[in-house]
């Protein structure tokens, strides 16, 4: 028995996804719910776009994990879900524009920064940072200035492009970040704040992390990996793949 308020042309495909969780599963309540979804997106932002349907979409996956169809009707339920589209349109309708040379340069200053620290044990210096990469400590500055503002793609630093389809993607992405973050456990969303710099900590490196959170290089690494895991999900759960 699914509850009282759950309406009846949806409740077999709800009783199928909660029964098939998988890729597959949320691919078919998501096309049981498409009609749901343009008019949740219409309501609170206007003509749908792909954009902000891949995102509704997403919303749509995180409410139904949280649904109780003893208290609600499920279109009552998505529709309070999508009022973040709102927020979501706003910051896609003001993008920040950063010079793609610069944007480049910073992914791949991200890169290199990764891979010393990985080799020292610990972040490396500007002076090091530059013998790794060819710039000089003037350029590897201000390639950190520019950095305020632009989106990071993943655990692993995604370089965001100027197309609209690569701002597209990388909207996307953010979304699909914050849904990931909200469900995380406190050690796990603290690692993420201090891998991306998120909630106004700085970013650091795993050992960095290892020693303010008391574990282990180890384990800070593997939980990176199942936090990347689950980031790299969106994938799967992309409105543009079938």
């Amino acid at each position: 028995m699914t509850g009282d308020y759950l309406e009846e042309e949806f409740r077999e495909p709800y009783a199928a996804w909660k029964a098939n969780q998988t890729p597959e599963g949320n691919a078919a309540i998501l096309k049981a719910l498409q009609p749901v979804i343009e008019r949740g997106v219409k309501t609170h932002v206007g003509d749908p776009n792909a954009l902000l349907l891949s995102n509704a979409r997403q919303l749509t996956l995180q409410g139904l994990r949280n649904y109780d169809p003893t208290r609600s009707r499920l279109q009552t339920h998505l529709f309070n879900q999508y009022q973040g589209l709102k927020r979501i349109n706003r910051r896609q309708t003001q993008p920040i524009h950063i010079p793609e040379r610069v944007q480049f340069g910073n992914f791949a200053l991200q890169q290199h920064t990764q891979e010393l620290a990985d080799e020292l044990g610990r972040d490396p210096t500007d002076a090091e940072l530059a013998d790794k990469t060819g710039f000089s400590q003037k350029q590897i500055d201000r390639m950190r200035k520019a950095q305020v503002g632009i989106s990071e793609g993943g655990l692993e630093s995604v370089a965001p492009g100027f197309s609209p389809e690569l701002q597209q993607r990388q909207s996307n992405m953010n979304m699909w970040h914050e849904m990931v973050y909200d469900d995380l456990d406190l050690l796990d969303k603290q690692i993420m704040d201090y891998t991306l710099g998120l909630h106004g900590k700085p970013k650091l490196g795993n050992l960095q992390i290892a020693q303010k959170l008391g574990r282990s290089a180890g384990a800070i690494s593997q939980r990176k990996a199942r936090i990347q895991k689950a980031l790299d999900q969106e994938i799967d759960l992309s409105p543009f793949l079938g």
